[in-house]
């Protein structure tokens, strides 16, 4: 089992509790930017010490699964193209990674800031294509009150579809990618 997690629904003691309560082993954080200018306890620095310190192991992902990518050719008029940067060398490195720690029996979380999966590249990108590498993937939702909801990707892509009201899955997922997907500013 895979999780994602976004952490701005909640605090870090709690953040760290969802992980225990999952047996969570690897965080893997997908963020381009490992920084939060409002949470700062889930800066790279202080999310690694503080997970290190409960026996969870941190790793950043940004090259491999980041949402902000410096190479032109995986945007799409000026949109980061979720599609093309599936494909490249550096992404399936990052599936191959995260497919080898599965496989070695660690319990993996992939961790951004928004609360809600459907707004979140973890979700649309990097579980999208995990899913399709044939590992399941379950996502984590901390809401601000302290509720703690569990989605499968599954449902997720059913609420998608809802969402983005269309019939086909891939249509549903570019039609959200061009929404939420990273915008190069443009001169």
């Amino acid at each position: 089992m895979i999780y994602t997690i976004g952490y701005a629904g909640t605090t870090l003691e709690r953040f760290i509790e969802i992980l225990q309560d999952k047996h969570v082993s690897v965080l893997i954080d997908v963020r381009s930017l490992p920084k939060s200018r409002y949470f700062y306890l889930f800066n790279d620095t202080n999310l690694s010490k503080s997970l290190k310190e409960v026996g969870i192991k941190y790793e950043n992902y940004k090259h491999e699964f980041g949402a902000r990518q410096d190479n032109a050719e995986f945007y799409t008029d000026g949109v980061l193209d979720y599609e093309k940067f599936a494909e490249s060398d550096q992404f399936q490195n990052g599936l191959a990674k995260v497919s080898e720690l599965s496989a070695n029996e660690e319990i993996i979380c992939l961790l951004c800031a928004e609360i809600d999966p459907i707004n979140c590249h973890r979700a649309v990108l990097c579980a999208r294509e995990l899913v399709k590498k044939g590992l399941d993937v379950e996502h984590i939702i901390a809401k601000r009150n302290g509720e703690t909801l569990m989605e499968s990707h599954a449902n997720f892509e059913n609420r998608l579809l809802q969402e983005t009201k269309v019939n086909n899955l891939d249509e549903a997922y570019r039609k959200q990618s061009k929404k939420i997907g990273y915008k190069l500013l443009q001169k």
